[in-house]
């Protein structure tokens, strides 16, 4: 009933979804392919056409090449916030989004109704490649307060659940499970990375037999899935678990689905995607991590061109429509004790033999050999040498590591639980 009203609601309204729905799957079918990429194109040619004509900081620009326009980052578009706005949307009802800044500089923007309209079938599209069907239960696992908190009613039409998971102690674990165990129907799970692996370690450690049925499917965002939550998620729920790589002022730049493995396909539908050099505005060598720079198709009030993200990716070496997996932020990138960086899932696997001793864990690069690991542990923890040695192995035999065992890592502002912090190198 839920599916035939929104399809009939959309009907009503010119079948605005449906149309853009329509656009996202067949250019994702091979975004590549001479006739799909003619309309990406077209799709670049008319943002571009619209930023010189009615954007400030544009205007005047000869329209050729995306990549002949400037790179530009958060803290550009703050300094330059009302130039960066389409003189042909003011005194329009626009959208406000904005960043938590917990990860970064803070950004806020507006997004005009075609936008939020392509977001919403963004979100349907891959949604539905990750065993969801609009009337299934959507468990939403997140940090929500009065800014980001829907009413009732529209929960209810949506047949969604808000679970806040600011505090995620057994107290919170058991209300999430019971609910869980008392829905009955098809239902998905969305959440934040570090609260299914708290619900994961909980259920294991406390041997709480799974009463859930019928969840289709779980999806991590906002960080990174570690191997850990990936095998007890499947494991504990019976169902696959896919990773999204999302943002706040974006959308859906990627996500995992049934076909992609452990690759992110790439939403060239709605995004233009670049790998840049870490220190120049050249494209990253074929295989090697660089600035990942997005251009929004589809923002027409507040156009962001060749935006760099802050965040470090790789293409698929072979296959451009995949993104190898986001390392997340460049500025917490880390570092050997020779100055070589090394991808932050180094040290993610250094605590994968210990998970059922932990509550939490953060890796903190003091300096240019100096390393601090915090620990939140169940119980006496043995393995202190052991966990050092591991970390010399990588990260130099002359790197000088320090554990600090804490009674609490905090999360962010924004409920994310950052796992690696660099509070040496920011460049």
């Amino acid at each position: 009933m839920r599916a035939q009203l929104f399809w009939f609601y959309d009907l009503l309204r010119g079948s605005v979804i449906k149309n853009e729905l329509e656009d996202i799957k067949w250019i994702l079918r091979d975004p590549f392919d001479a006739d799909q990429k003619e309309r990406r194109e077209l799709h670049v040619k008319k943002l571009l056409e619209h930023i010189v004509q009615t954007v400030p900081y544009y205007e005047g620009r000869t329209v050729s090449n995306l990549t002949d326009f400037p790179v530009v980052n958060k803290k550009v578009v703050q300094d330059n916030f009302e130039s960066f706005k389409s003189s042909l949307f003011q005194g329009k009802d626009l959208f406000k989004v904005a960043t938590s800044g917990s990860t970064g500089v803070p950004l806020m923007l507006f997004h005009n109704k075609g936008k939020r309209l392509r977001n919403t079938a963004d979100v349907l599209h891959f949604l539905e490649n990750t065993g969801y069907e609009i009337g299934n239960t959507l468990f939403e696992l997140e940090v929500w307060r009065n800014h980001n908190r829907r009413r009732g009613f529209k929960n209810f039409l949506q047949n969604t659940v808000q679970f806040d998971v600011s505090a995620m102690n057994g107290e919170c674990i058991e209300k999430l499970l019971k609910l869980l165990s008392k829905s009955s129907n098809k239902k998905n799970i969305l959440g934040f990375s570090s609260a299914l692996e708290s619900i994961c370690t909980y259920i294991e450690t406390n041997n709480i037999p799974p009463k859930t049925k019928n969840v289709e499917s779980v999806i991590a965002n906002s960080e990174y899935l570690n191997a850990y939550t990936r095998e007890s998620v499947q494991r504990i729920f019976g169902c696959p678990i896919y990773s999204r790589y999302s943002s706040e002022e974006l959308g859906i730049l990627a996500h995992q689905t049934s076909t992609s493995a452990e690759d992110f396909q790439i939403n060239w539908a709605s995004y233009y995607v670049e790998i840049l050099d870490m220190n120049s505005d050249i494209p990253a060598k074929n295989g090697t991590l660089g600035r990942l720079v997005v251009t929004d198709l589809f923002n027409y009030s507040m156009p962001l061109i060749r935006y760099d993200t802050g965040d470090v990716a790789m293409f698929n070496e072979s296959d451009k429509r995949f993104l190898k997996t986001p390392e997340g932020r460049k500025m917490d990138m880390i570092f050997d004790t020779q100055g070589n960086m090394l991808s932050s899932y180094v040290v993610y696997t250094k605590f994968y033999p210990y998970y059922h001793l932990l509550h939490q864990y953060q890796f903190v690069q003091m300096g240019e050999k100096e390393y601090l690991v915090k620990l939140n542990t169940k119980e006496d923890f043995a393995f202190e040498r052991e966990l050092i040695s591991s970390f010399k192995d990588d990260f130099g035999k002359d790197a000088i590591i320090t554990v600090a065992h804490v009674d609490e890592i905090p999360p962010l502002s924004s409920g994310k639980r950052k796992k690696v912090v660099n509070e040496y190198k920011k460049s």
